[in-house]
């Protein structure tokens, strides 16, 4: 389940900085479920740790719609929608997915 969440969400919400190379942002999920994800925007793929194994995944960005999307690791896609996209460390936000799930993701580092 943290692998499907990671390869999908996040993808680059924050990575939209043109100076940005390297973004990471932390997804809460509540109940202790959190999910760290790196997003390179020079390659479009978002990197997760989960369950002791980096996992990569393509994704897409729409930025009218503060939406990214990728799919899991069963080739379902997985969409995210941001109430508002940030670029810098510290920025917070409430997301919620396709699927049904909600959390806040937070920008950890803009590489």
């Amino acid at each position: 389940m943290i692998r499907t969440i990671g390869t999908l969400l996040f993808a680059c919400l924050f990575a939209t900085a043109a100076h940005a190379t390297v973004t990471t942002i932390e997804y809460d999920l509540g109940e202790g479920e959190k999910v760290t994800i790196a997003y390179d925007d020079a390659t479009n793929l978002a990197t997760s740790q989960a369950d002791g194994a980096a996992a990569s995944s393509p994704y897409t960005w729409d930025e009218a719609t503060s939406t990214v999307c990728s799919t899991d690791g069963e080739g379902n896609e997985v969409c995210a929608t941001f109430e508002n996209a940030g670029t810098e460390a510290g920025h917070t936000t409430s997301f919620t997915t396709n699927d049904g799930r909600a959390g806040t993701a937070t920008i950890v580092s803009v590489e």
